[in-house]
């Protein structure tokens, strides 16, 4: 099956808003486009097995002072056009490469003199005008190139390869350089229709891109809110979900859904790992009986939209794959139809743009992350006791244990730590909020500290006293 047929049918079954697809690459259209810019070039003898033919004799010549041809893109993403330039013997308007058929040639000719001519005319009307005002003439640089010179700005030479340097190449028609050649434009239409539709493609991606994720931002905000309320720690432990959450949001944590900080494979995920990723979190929410557990009746209606968030994304990370798969072919069938290589240069002019510049499932796992952990936090935060600072309940033994001069490393504190570990380090506010988020490790976490002390001051034969 061709790309065309494949794309339009994942556009169609992949469940995408109606919204999403009417904004999706123009694909057909685009093609239609490119075989009207290969007539157009074939009609001038310049199909593309000539072009090709013109690059492969020079790169065998190992020869980068006279280039053929070249196809740039003058101005910026918000205000461009195509360029195709060719290089001509000035002398007699021959162009350099004896590869091309005499009607081509003729061509050329032709319209090197006619441009010649009216730059001619051009500068005398300028001369005439403006009197002793500087206006711009050719001259050799010191390599050889030419260039054109108004007050002190030079530009750059056809030969130096900078895709840049399509502002020189604009002014350098009609012109000779110290090597005796002449720069040609070749007046094209159907490229830059084309280029341009391509870019309106581009740019209402862009668009959609930045309205979806504000959209989602918000979405994951208010599911946030949500979570803070189903997840707020209660006087009771049997009535409250917190515990439930807190394995929830560790689940998806590990599941890395969006993006891995895994050695092996650091950085965004693609569609399908995603989806893999997701279904495997999903599969552990059931094989752990999450969902039956809830004991607020409004958790479960949380949880489902948080699923609903998740599928949203990865709808949308399959939708910016398969588009910049489009544009990137249709780069290549035009660069196959025309041999002009604008499948490099092209996503270089528009590289600014959100839809080639990020995915919104990597900014809103981020902001994921940032909503829930913050309402919901993790016990691995506070497991770890820091250098000179005042320490939680889950390590207030140490404190307890210290004042023993036989304990000189107490577990859980490194030992840099411990030189002047004492009762003011311990934190009244940090205690209270472990109790009031953690009540089951902090009761856990005081049994052991009591055993401690008492094997302290008793040996560790000592038993818990017994009530006769």
């Amino acid at each position: 099956m061709k790309f065309g047929h494949e794309f339009q049918e994942a556009l169609r079954k992949d469940d995408f808003p109606q919204h999403w697809v009417k904004s999706a690459i123009a694909y057909s259209q685009l093609k239609k486009c490119v075989k009207r810019v290969q007539a157009e070039l074939s009609s001038l003898g310049l199909d593309a097995q000539t072009l090709k033919q013109l690059l492969e004799a020079v790169e065998k010549s190992g020869s980068s002072t006279h280039v053929p041809f070249q196809y740039t893109f003058a101005g910026d993403e918000n205000a461009f056009y195509p360029r195709l330039v060719f290089m001509i013997d000035a002398n007699d308007g021959v162009p350099i490469s004896a590869r091309l058929s005499p009607g081509t040639k003729d061509y050329l000719e032709n319209l090197a003199l006619s441009q010649r001519n009216s730059q001619h005319q051009t500068l005398a009307t300028q001369s005439q005008s403006s009197g002793d005002d500087k206006i711009p003439c050719s001259h050799s640089s010191s390599d050889g190139s030419s260039s054109i010179v108004e007050g002190t700005t030079e530009s750059d030479s056809l030969s130096s390869g900078d895709s840049s340097s399509s502002a020189g190449v604009a002014s350098l028609q009609g012109v000779t350089d110290g090597n005796g050649t002449q720069l040609v434009e070749i007046p094209l239409t159907s490229d830059s229709e084309f280029f341009h539709l391509l870019k309106s493609e581009v740019s209402s991606l862009d668009a959609l891109q930045t309205q979806e994720e504000v959209l989602a931002t918000k979405e994951v905000a208010d599911l946030g809110k949500e979570v803070a309320i189903v997840a707020a720690p209660s006087t009771s432990v049997s009535q409250s979900d917190i515990y439930r959450w807190r394995e929830i949001i560790e689940l998806y944590t590990q599941a890395k859904v969006f993006f891995s900080t895994n050695e092996r494979d650091h950085g965004s995920r693609n569609s399908t790992v995603a989806q893999k990723q997701f279904q495997w979190f999903l599969v552990e929410l059931e094989k752990r009986n999450l969902l039956k557990q809830f004991k607020r009746k409004e958790s479960a209606a949380v949880l489902n939209r948080f699923v609903q968030i998740n599928m949203l994304l990865l709808r949308n990370l399959r939708f910016q794959e398969i588009n910049r798969l489009a544009m990137t072919k249709i780069l290549k069938k035009f660069d196959k139809r025309t041999a002009l290589g604008a499948q490099s240069s092209f996503p270089e002019l528009i590289a600014t743009g959100p839809f080639l510049v990020h995915t919104i499932a990597r900014a809103i796992c981020f902001k994921v992350n940032e909503e829930l952990l913050t309402v919901v936090p993790q016990l691995n935060d506070y497991l770890c006791p820091r250098a000179n600072d005042r320490h939680c309940p889950m390590c207030r033994s140490d404190v307890v244990m210290k004042a023993d001069s036989s304990m000189l490393n107490p577990p859980y504190v490194k030992p840099s730590a411990n030189s002047d570990l004492n009762a003011a380090n311990l934190d009244p506010a940090l205690m209270n909020f472990l109790k009031q988020y953690f009540p089951k490790e902090v009761k856990i976490k005081q049994k052991e500290n009591e055993r401690a002390i008492m094997i302290d001051q008793f040996g560790p034969n000592a038993s818990e006293c017994v009530v006769m």
